[in-house]
């Protein structure tokens, strides 16, 4: 079966030419390296907090959904080097605000949090930033 080498999507071997990209399809993908995760904050000055969860399992269902439409984000976890416990609560070693905050650049905050609402239905609603357009 081919795969476009640009969005990894895999077509039926009568299809040549990506349909979203419009790139030549090839045989079989390159495994991704760091490198292909990697996001210059360069490029990116502006980037906001959409949603807070308290499951580490939903931010990684969300990081893993934007990354795969090619939306920038970053989970920033609350705990810090406390490891990943997604606490809201009072604690003796961080203040109330843990849990995983979910950022990503301004410019992509609405289809991100309606990306993110697809995910997770109304675990997003009740996690999502009030000030995010949707």
């Amino acid at each position: 079966m081919p795969f476009c080498p640009k969005c990894r999507y895999e077509y039926k071997p009568e299809i040549s030419v990506c349909p979203d990209c419009s790139e030549p399809l090839v045989s079989s993908l390159p495994d991704k390296t760091a490198e292909d995760f990697r996001i210059d904050s360069k490029t990116y000055n502006n980037w906001v907090r959409i949603g807070r969860l308290t499951s580490y399992a939903y931010a990684n269902m969300i990081n893993e959904g934007l990354h795969s439409k090619n939306i920038p984000v970053v989970v920033l976890s609350g705990a810090g080097h406390f490891g990943q416990t997604g606490q809201m609560g009072t604690s003796s070693f961080r203040p109330i605000d843990g849990g995983f905050s979910i950022m990503v650049p301004e410019e992509f905050a609405v289809d991100a949090s309606r990306e993110a609402e697809v995910i997770l239905g109304d675990e997003w609603i009740k996690a999502r930033e009030e000030n995010i357009g949707h």
